[in-house]
């Protein structure tokens, strides 16, 4: 029965009306009614058989148990996908609302300059030169979306990876695009 209840389901896990209602009567016929009868002699149905009135309502019965079982599974399917969505949007919330520019290689860290570099305070890939020592936070954030900006306006849509390099001797912050080639030196 579980197998014949796994094969009428579609991708999303539903079940249509009509299969449904065939395994169903299916299941009262086969339960409420006992072997036939041998006797070649008998008229009407043999004895024991359920009338198609009762078989029907079992079939009804059997009809709303499953889509009730199925209208509780969409909706504790929904309140686990509300719940894994505030667990995210919370985390995202709190990572906004910490102070200063956030890393654009692991997104978790923030930036701070050290020693003449720009470090992630969360991933030890990011290090890259600065070239002044006193640029403001505010420009390094500032150079990071115009990086962003320069490659979606040269008409690519696919979003780009920012990534430190160490090709020309000091460590460089790229921005990068697989999709269209890009390779940008963001500082």
């Amino acid at each position: 029965l579980l197998n014949q209840l796994r094969g009428l389901t579609d991708e999303q896990g539903s079940v249509s009306g009509d299969p449904l209602r065939r395994l169903a009567r299916g299941v009262v016929l086969n339960e409420a009614r006992p072997a036939p009868s041998l006797d070649a002699g008998e008229e009407g149905p043999p004895e024991g058989w359920l009338a198609e009135e009762v078989i029907l309502a079992l079939e009804e019965d059997i009809m709303r148990e499953l889509e009730r079982e199925e209208e509780e599974n969409a909706v504790e399917e929904a309140e686990r996908l509300i719940e894994a969505q505030n667990e995210e949007d919370c985390a995202l919330y709190e990572q906004h609302m910490l102070p200063g520019v956030p890393c654009p290689l692991c997104g978790l860290g923030r930036l701070e300059r050290a020693e003449g570099e720009l470090r992630c305070g969360s991933c030890a890939e990011m290090k890259a030169a600065l070239m002044d020592e006193a640029m403001p936070m505010d420009d390094v954030c500032e150079l990071l979306a115009v990086a962003e900006e320069r490659h979606h306006g040269g008409g690519c849509s696919t979003r780009g990876h920012f990534e430190v390099s160490h090709e020309f001797g000091s460590p460089l912050l790229f921005y990068n695009c697989r999709g269209c080639g890009w390779r940008e030196v963001v500082f």
